[in-house]
């Protein structure tokens, strides 16, 4: 492969992660899922491209798919907490409701 076939993975990434980015400020996470699995991919065929050729040129563009996936990260990291928020009040709702029931 080449430099330039690395490059266009690369800026296939971008496009996936800035789209599941995209996506998980809507809280579409089953496509953030998907989205992710293909940057991944997408990821990967830089490095076989790159097999051989010298990496530098493609530095920026590294560092902007990092800083990207780190915001996903965070956004994922967000959502998480607040399911397991949202399940610890639940779970608190319905043994009050025990406890009432139990109690009457």
């Amino acid at each position: 492969m080449s430099t330039e076939a690395a490059r266009g993975h690369l800026e296939e990434a971008l496009v996936l992660v800035d789209e599941a980015l995209a996506a998980a400020e809507c809280g579409e996470w089953e496509q953030v899922s998907e989205l992710d699995a293909r940057c991944r991919d997408a990821s990967r065929a830089v490095a076989d491209a790159l097999q051989g050729y010298d990496p530098r040129p493609l530095v920026n563009g590294f560092v902007r798919l990092r800083e990207r996936h780190r915001r996903l990260l965070e956004l994922a990291e967000e959502h998480r907490d607040e399911l397991a928020r949202a399940s610890r009040e639940s779970r608190r709702g319905r043994q009050g409701a025990r406890a009432y029931e139990d109690n009457t």
